[in-house]
């Protein structure tokens, strides 16, 4: 019953790993204001815009 979330959480864990040290690349070569800016938009932008696609696919919006 819970295996299919396997498929959701392990893609997801390797694509928040990669970004995270994209975005710490970014602070060692520009300043921390940008790593959080590429951090916002790499992580949080995704996440919510797939949050906002589910509930509209739910019927909820």
């Amino acid at each position: 019953m819970g295996s299919g979330i396997t498929f959701i959480f392990i893609p997801l864990f390797f694509y928040v790993t990669l970004v995270a040290l994209l975005c710490v690349k970014i602070v060692e070569k520009n300043s921390w204001k940008m790593g959080l800016l590429f951090a916002t938009v790499l992580i949080f932008l995704p996440a919510g815009v797939l949050t906002f696609a589910g509930m509209y696919d739910a019927g909820v919006l």
